[in-house]
């Protein structure tokens, strides 16, 4: 019983430290106003990871018109998080990417056009527990 003791005790501290140590969370909108659907493409570590974490996966294609959320909390330190997407209709491609580094505190972003494509990235929301949201708008 002492063994089973320790180990639930253990498995509770582990994960209290765990969310002790999360990021703040960051909430992501794509919105695809341009005229064809794209396709999600993963092109580098940040953006694998930001796939990986995301809760829900960002949607593989996005119709023309359509939208989509997820949030990213990453688990590596309380004072960093970030998140970074691309997609392309084959043509025209937007890479965006959001971050926020504690140590100012200081949110960025980046929105990367190639292919005649229009992209613009907006932070907005601030928390009081430094979440945020970004919106992603590709044309």
């Amino acid at each position: 019983m002492k063994t089973i003791f320790q180990f639930l005790c253990s498995t509770v501290c582990l994960l209290a430290t765990g969310q002790a140590l999360a990021g703040p969370p960051v909430e992501v909108t794509f919105k695809n106003l341009s005229a064809k659907t794209v396709t999600l493409q993963l092109t580098n570590a940040n953006e694998n990871s930001t796939y990986l974490i995301a809760n829900p996966k960002p949607e593989q294609k996005v119709n023309a018109g359509q939208s989509i959320k997820f949030t990213v909390q990453r688990q590596v330190s309380p004072d960093v998080n970030g998140a970074s997407l691309r997609y392309s209709d084959g043509t025209k491609t937007c890479a965006f990417g959001t971050s926020f580094v504690m140590m100012l505190p200081k949110w960025s972003k980046a929105a990367n056009p190639s292919g005649g494509a229009t992209c613009t990235a907006v932070n907005s929301g601030f928390g009081a527990n430094y979440s945020w949201k970004a919106e992603f708008v590709m044309k």
